[in-house]
């Protein structure tokens, strides 16, 4: 005869063991906050980074897909700014930066064209193009020279700040338009 002893198995977790549990999950995510913080706010500088990058190029296509000037005029610098696009003269977008904004001048097409701080967080902007105020940058339709407000061929550059940490792009009288860094974020070049 063969008699088997039942023995009482428990399923699950005790109350000790849950709490552990807790406080070693809790200690992981207080570690882990500084450094998510610090990468979504690369990613922010990132993004208004080659957001601006692409509407350059843009802008630079489309004078010479049409034939004539397109503009991007920056509305305001720091923390909290804006630039916009506009066919054959500058624009103020900084209607988009109030709490209600209205519309703006910038536009081709008809269609706005408007960037604002809203999206970036934290990342402040320090455009600096010589002689122009507002500060702003065109480009000719002929073989998309970069120019200043009074028609020269002029370089300039935007430089992007978020974190300690800062990207810069440079637009050459020539029309080219590069990134570059000085803290060496993100994988650009170094300035």
């Amino acid at each position: 005869m063969n008699l088997k002893k039942h023995q009482n198995i428990q399923k699950g977790f005790t109350l000790i063991e849950l709490l552990i549990t807790v406080v070693i999950l809790g200690v992981l995510v207080a570690l882990a906050a500084p450094s998510m913080y610090k990468i979504l706010e690369g990613r922010k500088l990132k993004g208004a980074t080659e957001n601006l990058y692409a509407d350059l190029v843009f802008a630079k296509t489309e004078a010479i897909k049409r034939n004539n000037e397109v503009i991007l005029s920056f509305g305001s610098s720091g923390s909290n700014w804006c630039y916009g696009l506009r066919e054959d003269a500058n624009c103020d977008c900084t209607n988009s930066l109030l709490s209600t904004p209205t519309a703006t001048t910038c536009a081709i097409d008809g269609i706005q064209k408007v960037v604002t701080n809203e999206s970036y967080g934290d990342t402040a902007l320090e455009p600096l193009f010589p002689e122009d105020s507002p500060e702003e940058t065109g480009f000719e339709p002929l073989r998309g020279f970069s120019e200043d407000s009074t028609g020269s061929f002029s370089n300039g550059k935007a430089t992007f700040l978020n974190d300690g940490r800062n990207t810069v792009i440079y637009i050459s009288t020539l029309g080219r338009i590069r990134i570059c860094s000085n803290t060496g974020f993100g994988g650009y070049e170094s300035c």
